[in-house]
């Protein structure tokens, strides 16, 4: 029922020193346990929208402290995680950040833009999106 449906993902173990759960979007395939698989239910909260969320160092620490301390990420911590429905507004945000960093990777893949030029200007995007989450959760900075 889950094969070959698109949705995101994201590595099984991670890294100890990691700061970012670090989530992608997923094309239609079969699903394996080395890359767990989650997917949108809602078109309120569609796919690039969790994907964000869970890529913000709010989340990381969010789920570091009250969910899994291991380097095991299990599809139900992220169940788990809080995920605020946005207004339209909100999530154009997130989607015209979303659709930038898809752009600067591609590019990157494409060797357009170096790794390192990738890298500075998705760095940029991350401010931006730890900004829009901050925003959303309503974090007093």
């Amino acid at each position: 029922m889950y094969y070959f449906r698109e949705g995101f993902c994201w590595t099984n173990i991670l890294n100890p020193d990691a700061r970012l759960l670090k989530t992608k979007l997923k094309n239609k395939s079969v699903n394996d346990v080395g890359s767990m698989s989650l997917y949108s239910q809602y078109k309120i909260t569609p796919d690039f929208y969790v994907v964000s969320l869970l890529n913000s160092e709010f989340l990381f620490d969010y789920y570091r402290v009250f969910i899994n301390c291991t380097v095991n990420i299990q599809i139900n911590d992220i169940r788990q995680m809080p995920i605020i429905i946005p207004n339209s507004n909100q999530l154009c945000n997130f989607k015209n950040l979303f659709d930038k960093a898809y752009v600067i990777k591609i590019m990157q893949f494409e060797n357009k833009i170096s790794e390192i030029e990738a890298e500075k200007q998705i760095k940029i995007l991350q401010i931006q999106l730890e900004n829009l989450v901050e925003d959303l959760y309503q974090i007093n900075r």
